[in-house]
C-alpha cells in the first residue's frame, strides 16, 4: 500500500478484544500508520455496535477503514462501510480472527502494520444474511446454539476454552431439530442439525467445515449434517481437523449463490462471522466481490476441489 493511496484511514479499535490488546496498541498503530504518510482517524469503540455506526458515519471517498480486533469488530465494520467508496483491512486481536487468519495476517500489531503497508487489495465476495452482511461464515443449529451460550457469558477476557463446556454438552446431548435447506431453489437437506455457509474455508481455530470454499469464486459454500449418535460427532470432528468434512457419506455439500434455512416448529440459532445473530428462519444471499480487501503482499488464495 502506498501511504497515499487512500485520501483517509478510519482505524476502528474494541477494547475488549483480546483481553484488551487492542486498547494498550491503538495509539502506538495509529502512530506507526502516520509516521508511513497516512491521514488516521481513530475510534475506540464502547458497546456493541458503535464500530459499525463509526464505518458509516464516514462518509470519506477512497477511505481505508481498518478493524482492529476480533471477527465481530470485522463483521460491525463490513456491516457499517460505504462498500462502494471505502476498503476494508483487519488488524487481529480477539480470540478467532478468522478473515485474519484466511489471509495471514501478523497477530503482532506492529507486524500488521507493516503487512497493510507494503500490502495490495484484492476483491472479495460477500455473503448477506437475512440483510446482514458476513465475510466468513453463517452457521444454524449446534454452532450457533454454542456461540449464544458463549456470548450470553462473555467477559473482557474469553478465550476458546470458553466455548469448550458448551461443545461437550452439545457432544454428550444433541439436539433433534431439523433443518431443512435449499440451495438455489432446489432441496438439498429437510432433517440438519447443523448448516453451514462459508465463504471462506477457515471456520475458527483449526476447524474448516467448509474446507473447499473459496472467498473470490462467485460461489457460497454449503455443508450440510445430521448426527445419528456419537460416533458420527465424533468421525465428524476429526473430518473438521483434518480438512475433509464435505468427503463424509453424512454430509451433503454443495455450492450455489442463494441458501435458504428454515426450521418450522423449532426454535433454531444461526450465527454470523461467530456472532450470534437470530433465529430461523434465514435467506443467505452471495454478492460478487462487493468488498475490497487489503491483504499482506504474499497472500495467495487457497484453492481445494469440492469433490
Amino acid at each position: 500500500m502506498n501511504p497515499h493511496q487512500f485520501d483517509r484511514v478510519l482505524l476502528i479499535a474494541n477494547p475488549h478484544s483480546g483481553g484488551g490488546k487492542a486498547a494498550r496498541w491503538l495509539d502506538r498503530v495509529a502512530a506507526a500508520l502516520r509516521q508511513a504518510g497516512c491521514a488516521v482517524d481513530q475510534v475506540l469503540t464502547r458497546r456493541a455496535g458503535e464500530g459499525r455506526d463509526a464505518a458509516r458515519r464516514y462518509q470519506h471517498d477512497n477511505a481505508l477503514v481498518i478493524a482492529f480486533g476480533g471477527d465481530g469488530t470485522v463483521n460491525e465494520v463490513l456491516n457499517g462501510a460505504d462498500l462502494e467508496r471505502s476498503t476494508l483491512a483487519v488488524i487481529p486481536a480477539g480470540t478467532g480472527n478468522v478473515l485474519a487468519k484466511a489471509i495471514g495476517m501478523s497477530r503482532r500489531p506492529p507486524a500488521a502494520v507493516r503487512q497493510l503497508l507494503d500490502g495490495r487489495v484484492v476483491r472479495r465476495d460477500v455473503g448477506v444474511c437475512n440483510g446482514r452482511r458476513f465475510i466468513c461464515v453463517f452457521g444454524a443449529g449446534v454452532d450457533a446454539w454454542v456461540v449464544r451460550k458463549v456470548h450470553e457469558r462473555r467477559g473482557r477476557g474469553m478465550t476458546q476454552w470458553h466455548y469448550v463446556p458448551h461443545v461437550m454438552r452439545m457432544l454428550l446431548r444433541p439436539p433433534r431439530w431439523e433443518i431443512a435447506v435449499e440451495v438455489d431453489g432446489w432441496p438439498v437437506a429437510c432433517a440438519a442439525d447443523q448448516v453451514s455457509v462459508g465463504n471462506t474455508h477457515s471456520y475458527g481455530g483449526p476447524l474448516e467445515m467448509t474446507p473447499a470454499a473459496a472467498p473470490d469464486d462467485g460461489l457460497l459454500d454449503v455443508m450440510c449434517v445430521r448426527r445419528q449418535n456419537l460416533a458420527d460427532t465424533i468421525n465428524l470432528t476429526v473430518r473438521c481437523f483434518f480438512r475433509s468434512v464435505h468427503l463424509s457419506r453424512q454430509v451433503h455439500y454443495v455450492r450455489g449463490k442463494r441458501v435458504a434455512v428454515s426450521a418450522p416448529g423449532y426454535r433454531v440459532p444461526y450465527q454470523v462471522d461467530g456472532e450470534a445473530a437470530g433465529f430461523l428462519p434465514a435467506e443467505v444471499v452471495l454478492e460478487a466481490a462487493a468488498v475490497r480487501l487489503l491483504v499482506p503482499a504474499a497472500f495467495r488464495p487457497l484453492t481445494r476441489s469440492a469433490r
